[in-house]
């Protein structure tokens, strides 16, 4: 799919395109015009700027990916035009690109979440036959099994490989705090190895557990086969997940 095979869309200044909270089932890529972004902080009911988009910016994609609510709301500023992502439409440009890109993508949105102090989302995982990347659909060469407890990574180790859970589940931890629970389908490890930098957190087998090591050339491959709207989606996530300062 193309983005000339997208429906555009035109809305007035003042129109609220999204309303924090609600669930969306539609995007939009911002062809001209001006949105502001406002997050109602949860503990004080305080509002909170996050900044404008423009041309070239995409807003309400996270939706498309994983079931969370809407973060923030979304208000334009000024006469807008953009072409709308409905969700079947982001489900046929998801079957255009390799299994793993589904993965990659759903991983970098829950990492965004929790560096925003989202709350995390619950989706149903695939059982595990189902669960495969474009190698592990050819080959279990790659497929390792851990006993829990099992050290994946410390904070602060360089990131060699991510990994792509098949059965079991890990804890991604931080000071001995746990931050996040994975399991089945779920991606982790991959942010530190596609900016080639240390690993942020620390990742244990909560049990015993079956991954599959994924390399940067295959995230490589995975993301060359995205249609141009969700390469930008995956740069743009890396790119608001590097560190600060």
């Amino acid at each position: 799919m193309k983005e000339a095979d997208l429906e555009r869309k035109n809305f007035a200044a003042g129109t609220m395109l999204i309303r924090q909270n609600e669930h969306g089932d539609r995007a939009w890529l911002i062809q001209s015009g001006q949105l502001e972004v406002v997050r109602v902080l949860p503990d004080t009911g305080k509002p909170q700027r996050l900044g404008l988009i423009g041309a070239g910016g995409l807003v309400g994609e996270m939706a498309l990916i994983d079931p969370g609510p809407r973060s923030a709301h979304v208000r334009c500023v000024t006469d807008v035009s953009a072409v709308e992502v409905t969700g079947a439409d982001f489900e046929r440009m998801m079957q255009q690109s390799k299994p793993l890109a589904a993965y990659l993508l759903r991983g970098l949105v829950g990492a965004i979440r929790g560096a925003y102090g989202l709350p995390a989302t619950v989706r149903k995982e695939a059982k595990a036959p189902d669960i495969r990347s474009e190698r592990s659909s050819q080959s279990v060469l790659d497929r390792k099994v851990y006993r829990g407890d099992h050290v994946f990574f410390k904070a602060g180790d360089r990131g060699e490989y991510a990994y792509l859970i098949q059965a079991g589940s890990v804890s991604i931890r931080k000071d001995d705090k746990e931050l996040l629970a994975l399991g089945p389908g779920r991606i982790f490890g991959e942010l530190a190895m596609l900016r080639n930098e240390s690993r942020a957190a620390t990742a244990v087998a909560a049990e015993p557990t079956t991954c599959e090591l994924i390399r940067k050339s295959d995230f490589d491959a995975a993301i060359a086969t995205m249609p141009p709207i969700l390469r930008a989606m995956t740069q743009s996530y890396v790119e608001r997940l590097a560190p600060k300062g």
